[in-house]
């Protein structure tokens, strides 16, 4: 019966794997409406309110408080507001979880905010916070983070669009912190909690690696735009490394669980500071497919980037180590109903990068292979402290060749991904180390497959350095 619990509990929690992507489609409707242009290529005219209604229905659309539409299921695309998944690429702490399955804390249920709630007659005051209980390590965990929001621009300046909320008045100060007892990962970049809790339960594979992060965090963020954030953060944490509790999973087969590996443990005192800009959204259109049928396609626009400098050489750390990292996206439409879509992520950790018992830090090293990364590898193969990744997917969209498949999101995809990775030495420049020694030093696999807009993935990628079975790829969320 509980394995019958978990499993129900599971399946229900992958479906908010689609909840993550932002929708901005926005239509053309008269003027007497005062609602915001909507770019598409054929314009829609609606007569009544009521015409609106059924459209919108149609559609699966809805209208908020702005005047702005916004896809059924999914929430306004604003980052003041922390609904975009910043766990992507951000290594730091990913958002808390409600339910989860790993080879550490085994079934994990809790409460928890989705990132930041609201409070205040402005919006001014936002509180991150959750509580939840490990069933195989019986270990609590919880974190509390407020946050106070100070707009620079006078309330009277601004339009009836605001509704008096700081979250829309940009320019704006935030302050916060946070105080937290979790296991914890660096590795919510390759493989989301819900779809790394479905593979750990079914297929017996655990992506992510585990530890305990004991600690605090302070931080002052200048938000000049609603999807730009500059962010300087004060961290003092104690890592630990957390003993393997579940081996075998809980579904069918004789598979084990690959072993969790310890990490370097101490207490790590570091200065960061992050630039965060993420303008992506839907481009939703109505146009003629090959065959001059109409068709609705779906395409991603816009790009997001990370950039982040990690300064672990403070008084009282157990560590001397700089980090640098990069993690930049486009989404590029090409035409209607193609895309080019990369990332290009870029990571060096500088300093010394062993401890005192000659172990490497492994919390702060980086790792090739698997998904996320080059998925024709296996994962984590490779490991380093320099690291290059380029990941491309140049998408078709399948409702352009036919209707038959009635998805305005499906596409067919071409994968491309290619890498470099080294260990360089203790006084190493940042820009030196990479392991690369010409064309054939950079690893490179290619693939194909479908792929929806807002996850969902499969298809087949194959090594091209050595002779390789193609490896398959089942994937609930996008790579990147």
């Amino acid at each position: 019966m509980r394995r019958i619990i978990i499993l129900l509990l599971l399946i229900a929690g992958s479906s908010l794997l689609h909840s993550t992507a932002m929708a901005g489609v926005r239509l053309l409707v008269p003027k007497a409406l005062d609602l915001r242009p909507f770019a598409i290529d054929t314009p829609i005219y609606v007569d009544s309110l009521a015409d609106q209604d059924s459209l919108l229905d149609s559609l699966n659309f809805t209208m908020d408080m702005h005047g702005i539409f916004h896809k059924r299921g999914h929430r306004p695309h604003v980052f003041v507001l922390n609904e975009i998944d910043r766990t992507k690429q951000v290594p730091y702490r990913e958002n808390a979880a409600m339910i989860d399955f790993n080879r550490v804390t085994g079934f994990y249920l809790g409460v928890a905010s989705s990132g930041l709630s609201d409070f205040g007659p402005h919006d001014e005051f936002g509180i991150n916070t959750s509580a939840g209980y490990g069933f195989e390590d019986k270990r609590w965990e919880f974190l509390f983070g407020p946050e106070f929001r100070l707009p620079l621009v006078s309330f009277d300046r601004l339009g009836r669009d605001t509704a008096q909320r700081v979250v829309f008045a940009v320019p704006t100060l935030a302050f916060g912190g946070e105080v937290h007892n979790i296991t914890s990962t660096d590795d919510s970049w390759r493989a989301g909690r819900l779809e790394n809790a479905a593979y750990a339960f079914f297929a017996r594979q655990d992506f992510r690696d585990y530890y305990k992060l004991a600690g605090w965090n302070a931080y002052i963020a200048f938000r000049g735009r609603r999807d730009h954030e500059l962010r300087i953060e004060w961290r003092v944490d104690h890592y630990q490394s957390l003993s393997q509790e579940v081996f075998y999973g809980r579904w069918g087969g004789d598979k084990a669980l690959p072993t969790n590996p310890p990490v370097a443990e101490g207490t790590m005192h570091s200065l960061v500071i992050s630039d965060l800009n993420e303008d992506v959204h839907p481009r939703i259109r109505h146009v003629e497919n090959v065959f001059g049928d109409p068709v609705w396609i779906e395409q991603l626009a816009g790009g997001s980037s990370l950039m982040q400098f990690e300064f672990g050489h403070m008084p009282g750390s157990d560590f001397g180590f700089n980090r640098w990292q990069y993690d930049g996206r486009s989404f590029w439409p090409l035409a209607n109903g193609i895309s080019l879509d990369s990332r290009l992520r870029w990571q060096a950790t500088m300093g010394d990068i062993t401890t005192a018992d000659s172990s490497l830090l492994l919390q702060k090293l980086e790792f090739l292979g698997g998904p996320g990364s080059l998925p024709a590898l296996y994962n984590k193969s490779l490991i380093g402290n320099r690291l290059v990744l380029v990941n491309t997917e140049l998408r078709m969209n399948l409702n352009m060749l036919s209707t038959i498949f009635h998805s305005p999101d499906a596409a067919l995809v071409i994968f491309n991904d290619f890498a470099t990775i080294g260990l360089a030495a203790n006084g190493d420049g940042m820009f030196s180390g990479y392991g690369m020694s010409g064309i054939s030093s950079i690893l490179y696999n290619v693939g194909i497959g479908l792929g929806w807009t807002r996850g969902i993935q499969i298809g087949a990628t194959w090594r091209t350095d050595i002779k390789d079975d193609p490896r398959w790829i089942f994937r609930l969320q996008r790579a990147f």
